[in-house]
Order: C-alpha cells, then structure tokens, then sequence
C-alpha cells in the first residue's frame, strides 16, 4: 500500500508539471496567434492605404482638378502632437505630409481603417502613426518591416532614367483610331507603369491606366505620356489625321516611313506602291550605305548614279497631279523628279540659288520657271511639294507646304508619260504620289497637314 501510495503522489506530481508546461505552451501560442493576426491587419491596412495612394498620385498628374480635390482632404500635420510625428517620420522631411484619421480616410474611400497615418501625396509615401512592434523594435513603413515581401511599394524614383516606348497607330473605322504603346522598355529596375493621354492644346490629361491602348475619335496632335512605377516618365507625340491622304485618281503611293507594304526595310530595292495599283518603283545602284539607301521615313540618294524608276504612266490628255516630300541636301545637284520626255512631257528641278523649274517643255510657254514662283526651295529643310496640270484647261499649278506659289497657262500639247523617275541627286523623299487627276485646294492642304507632323516639316 505505501509503494502504491507511493506511485501515486509522483505520478500526480509529473501530471502537474505536464499541466504546466502544456498551459504555457498553449498560452504562448495563443499569444503569438494575436501577435500574429495584429501583424496581418496592420499591414492589409498599410497596403489597402498606399494602393488608393498611389491611384491618386497617376490622378493628381494627370488632372488640376484632382490636385485641388485631394488637398482638401486630410489635416495639417501642425494639429498632431510634434513627438508622434517625430517618432513616426524619423529622419524623414515633414514637407509635403498630411495627416489622416479614419473619418478622413473614408474620405477617400477607405473603410475600416483603424490606425491614423501620414500620407505625401507627391511622393506617395505612407506612414502609420500607431506603428507596429517586433522584437522590440518599433516599424511605421510597409518597406521597413522585417522580410516584408508583399505589396510592392514603389513611392520614390529609383533613378531618373525614363521609359522607352513606340506607338501603333491603327484605322477602326473613318472615325475612330486606336492607339496602342508597345516595345516598352524600362530603364529603371521596375516593370509596369500607367498610361495617359491629352490632346496637345489641352491642360488635363486623361488617366488610362495601366491599359496601354485607347480609342479617339477627335482628331489632332495627341500628347502621349507613360509613367513607370518609379515616376520616370517619357512623353511622345502622334498626329491622328481627319483622313487619309486624299485626292481621286490616285495611281501610285510611296513613303519612305511604310517602304514595303507591312512596314520599314532598311535594305529592300522594290519600293511598294501603297495605293493597291501594283506600281511598285525599283531602286538602281544603290549602295545602302553613309550616302545613299533608307533612312527612317525616307530614301537618299548620293548623286553618285543611284536612281529610283516609278513605272506610273501618263495618257496623252495630259492631267497630272505630283506630291513630294523632299529634302535638299546640295543646290548642285539640280534634279526633283523627271518623267520618260524629261522636258517634253515632265520635270522638275532646282538651281545652284534653289529656285524651281518645274513643268513641261524646254521653252519658258511650257513651264513654271524662277520669275514665276519666287521661291526658293531650303538647304536641309524637308517640303511638301505639289503640282498640278490640267490638260484640259492648260494651267498649271504650283504648291509649296499646302499654299499656292504660282500658275500658268501652258502653250504645248502634253505627251504621254510612260514612267517617271528620280536621277542622280543629293536628296532625301519622304513621300511621293501620282494621280490622274487635279487635286482640290482641300485635298492639298489635308495631306500637307499629314506631311507637316510626319515629317517636321516647319513653315
């Protein structure tokens, strides 16, 4: 009876010591449980705040309006107690913080908020005020807490190198354009960023997002802006025109930009006809190197026996319209465009002081000649040049960036054209088109407007 007796008292003393360990344990982790879920809801919160934060910085942006909207929310941080701030800012700068309690943090949207924070708009900083503690240490940042990996908090720039990026422009419909920016390429170490749009002349700009395509229909120079996560931005321009290039009886199109059809060769010697009419023109002799072959939105010629043959022919009636984007690089070396007849049908070239010959026939009653136009083409400036003949009526007519230069009565028969072509010369074409027809003063001035953002042509 003793030994059981015996047994006994240690086994109940064993089952205590159990007892309490087990309690601590289930006490400790109980602890750590509400340590753990305080932790959770201090952060959801942090992150829930610097999401609206950062939406708010893209709108503030991209709007006057948003700026004096969002300053009148939240409170002067003179209101709050200087240890607190002191204490949650640390060595960080005062300038440009306000302060947020929940009442004003359901001003923007935010419920359930239950910590008062800081907030820069400018620099889309968020801090707690009621901070958090680990390890004894105090934590009033997402970004300073220990191992965070969550929200990827991004509210200063991590360097000042901007985006890079392209814009495709697409045709919906007569009305309505899609343009998309790809190829981006950041320069900072984040990816993604936001999108927005304006037109030029207006002051705020239309928030896209982080959707990287928008649809207008007004058409007009469009200011383009994408915006990093860093707050690196870069800013580009794309003209939507009202229309197309215009102008009935168009036989052939070239540009230098859209050289084969489905985009830019830099080595190709078929230049496309772009107008469907299979006029595709062939380049000869060329070399493709320093001074001669493709350049970005055109083709140069060195001079050097380099030609470009346009298989566009010409009846005998004689109504011809000619548009050419071109850029003079040497007045010595004189020639624009010829046709097949040269002078008895078509030329047109410049002199040694850059004043025009432009026409047909070799005698003065047969062509626009220098005391007829009084212009002078520049060195080095791209131009829209367009002529006009009526073979009916005999006149022609001469444009220079949209505006009428010169016209004259012609006193010869026209001759069939069988092809045209530019012969050995120190120019750039950016674009050129060929019609049977005379093209309207409308027409003119549309494609010149095309022309003048395409090309930076400048008056």
């Amino acid at each position: 009876m003793k030994n059981q007796k015996g047994i006994t008292l240690i086994t109940l003393v064993i089952t205590i010591v159990i007892l309490i360990i087990v309690t601590g344990i289930v006490t400790y982790n109980g602890l750590e449980a509400v340590n753990t879920s305080q932790k959770t809801a201090f952060i959801s919160e942090l992150e829930m705040i610097q999401a609206k934060v950062n939406v708010i910085y893209e709108e503030r942006k991209a709007s006057t309006e948003k700026i004096e909207y969002y300053n009148l929310i939240g409170q002067d941080i003179s209101s709050i107690d200087p240890a607190r701030i002191n204490e949650a800012l640390g060595q960080t700068s005062r300038e440009g913080f306000k302060f947020f309690n929940s009442g004003d943090l359901k001003d923007l949207d935010l419920d359930n908020i239950n910590q008062e924070v800081l907030i820069n708009y400018d620099t889309r900083e968020v801090v707690s005020l009621e901070g958090f503690t680990i390890d004894g240490i105090k934590y009033y940042k997402l970004k300073d807490i220990p191992n965070y990996l969550g929200y990827n908090v991004e509210y200063t720039n991590l360097n000042n190198k901007d985006p890079e990026f392209t814009v495709l422009k697409t045709k919906l419909n007569d009305n309505e354009y899609r343009l998309t920016i790809k190829n981006i390429v950041y320069n900072s170490n984040v990816n993604g960023g936001t999108l927005s749009y304006k037109l030029h002349g207006d002051t705020n700009w239309i928030l896209n997002g982080e959707n990287t395509s928008f649809i207008i229909k007004k058409p007009g120079l469009y200011d383009i802006k994408f915006t990093d996560k860093a707050g690196n931005e870069t800013i580009k321009q794309e003209f939507v025109h009202e229309m197309d290039y215009m102008g009935k009886g168009l036989l052939a199109y070239y540009d230098g930009e859209n050289n084969t059809g489905n985009g830019h060769s830099n080595n190709t010697t078929i230049w496309k006809d772009l107008s469907g009419n299979n006029k595709d023109a062939n380049l000869i002799d060329f070399k493709f190197n320093d001074t001669n072959g493709w350049r970005e939105k055109a083709i140069q010629l060195s001079g050097n026996g380099d030609k470009v043959i346009f298989p566009v022919p010409i009846e005998a009636v004689g109504t011809l319209s000619v548009e050419i984007v071109f850029t003079d690089q040497n007045r010595s070396m004189l020639a624009i465009l010829s046709s097949d007849k040269v002078w008895g049908a078509f030329n047109a070239h410049t002199w040694e002081n850059g004043k025009i010959y432009i026409g047909c026939s070799a005698d003065s009653a047969g062509r626009l000649e220098p005391e007829n136009i009084n212009f002078s083409i520049p060195l080095n400036r791209p131009i829209l040049l367009t002529y006009t003949y009526d073979g009916e009526s005999r006149v022609a007519t001469l444009y220079i960036n949209g505006k009428k230069i010169a016209n004259k009565t012609y006193n010869v028969d026209p001759i069939k054209i069988e092809n045209f072509y530019i012969p050995t010369t120190q120019k750039q074409f950016g674009r050129i088109n060929f019609y049977d027809q005379v093209l309207t003063q409308e027409d003119i001035k549309n494609n010149y407007e095309i022309d003048q953002y395409r090309f930076g042509i400048t008056e």
